[in-house]
């Protein structure tokens, strides 16, 4: 395979990554704001299976991002492939962290109807 294919492969996934990002980070947003916070159990949060796998997630995308930043600070050669490929791994755990977050938030809360932001539109009259 073309390294060049490859690298555009790299650039694709990260950039569909990013943008599964942003959309999960507004989903979990309007998802927080349905919540209750009053009635809101936190049992669900100190689950221990939730808490490692929010750790290996944490640890993943600290351990992608810190590599290439270490491996340029030691002189390895400069291999753009190397680099996107960690970048790429990166942004998926990221995503994965912020998916198991949607997961869990989308099962404590009432609502199930579209966010208020959405349906307060009103007409002015003149």
């Amino acid at each position: 395979m073309n390294t060049n294919y490859l690298y555009k492969f790299m650039e694709f996934a990260i950039f569909s990554s990013y943008l599964i990002l942003i959309f999960l980070s507004i989903q979990i947003w309007f998802l927080w704001k349905d919540i209750d916070k009053g009635t809101l159990n936190m049992e669900h949060f100190i689950n221990e299976s939730f808490f490692r796998k929010n750790c290996i997630y944490f640890f993943g995308f600290s351990i992608f991002f810190i590599i290439p930043a270490i491996c340029e600070g030691i002189g390895i050669p400069d291999s753009m492939l190397f680099f996107k490929f960690f970048d790429m791994l990166g942004f998926i755990s990221i995503v994965m962290f912020e998916i198991g977050w949607y997961k869990l938030l989308k099962t404590c809360t009432n609502k199930k109807s579209l966010p208020q932001e959405l349906i307060s539109f009103k007409r002015t009259e003149n």
